[in-house]
């Protein structure tokens, strides 16, 4: 009797340290996802940026005639 009961509490305790390790492991996989989708903000900002420099440059012949000099084309 006695035996059966420790059994229930040892099962009620792990059932409890499972849940809580799940929540923490959710908040972590949380943290996880907003810093991919930060840095995944970021890159985009950043093509964005040079595809508005690129278009810039390329709607000046001057600047791109400018340019030619100072890149090589392979």
């Amino acid at each position: 009797m006695v035996g059966a009961r420790l059994q229930l509490y040892a099962l009620v305790a792990l059932a409890f340290v499972a849940g809580i390790l799940g929540i923490y492991m959710a908040g972590v996989q949380r943290g996880i996802d907003q810093q991919r989708t930060k840095i995944d903000r970021a890159r985009l900002d950043k093509i964005g940026q040079a595809k508005e420099i690129e278009d810039a440059v390329n709607a000046d012949p001057d600047i791109v005639d400018r340019a030619r000099q100072w890149v090589r084309e392979d």
